[in-house]
């Protein structure tokens, strides 16, 4: 199924969501939420915004990494699990909110703002108003460290990856009645939102990609 599909699927039930990421990402997934990680600034004790922490896996690394995190995902299923993977942790802060509530944050309060897998599920309009809310919550030197689904770059890779995502839609349009859409150019989105990106990487044929950028000017 489409990874909507699929993200739908394991977040009904939160003790198989971290398997289903491994199956998602075919194996790949500790290796990008260290590329996310590794984004965050080399400060001491950065501060860090999490955008659909899910069960907090990505959480708990940024806490082990030093980091002070305040994470927010809309599931509390996903939550309760995330809460007690990062124990009594006293540098991090969970909260069950939408990614559009992004704005009750305060401006400039962030080192680096991270998202993995989330973006996808947001429709154009809401992630262009993440995207410009999180340029104000960085601060002037802060990153933003995006990992999630995205359109080849190439023809042949474009071509080969519509037609493996054929039978997944048409699975996903039955499972949710809906179909999960790779982000088509996230880099001209970042663009448009005040940030200038800084590096990427990708697998698995360029349809799964860590985009690290900075506020613009």
């Amino acid at each position: 199924m489409s990874t909507l599909a699929l993200m739908r699927f394991l977040e009904s039930a939160p003790g198989r969501y971290d398997r289903g990421m491994w199956w998602l990402t075919l194996g790949r997934v500790d290796e990008i939420r260290d590329a996310v990680a590794a984004a965050v600034p080399p400060l001491e004790s950065p501060a860090v915004l999490e955008i659909g922490c899910g069960t907090g896996a990505l959480t708990a690394l940024l806490i082990a990494r030093g980091a002070r995190v305040t994470a927010f995902d809309q599931n509390p299923e996903m939550l309760e699990r995330a809460r007690e993977r990062v124990g009594d942790a006293p540098n991090c802060e969970i909260l069950e909110r939408t990614a559009s509530e992004i704005d009750r944050l305060p401006d400039a309060s962030f080192d680096a703002i991270v998202a993995s897998f989330s973006f996808s599920e947001m429709s154009a309009s809401e992630r262009h108003f993440v995207l410009r809310q999180a340029a104000a919550k960085l601060r002037p030197e802060g990153r933003l460290a995006i990992a999630d689904e995205v359109r080849p770059q190439s023809t042949r890779a474009r071509v080969v990856f519509a037609l493996l995502r054929a039978p997944q839609a048409a699975l996903a349009w039955l499972a949710v009645g809906s179909v999960s859409r790779p982000l088509p150019d996230l880099e001209a989105e970042l663009d448009s939102a005040g940030f200038r990106t800084l590096e990427q990487q990708r697998w698995l044929g360029g349809h799964l990609a860590v985009f690290v950028a900075a506020r613009a000017g």
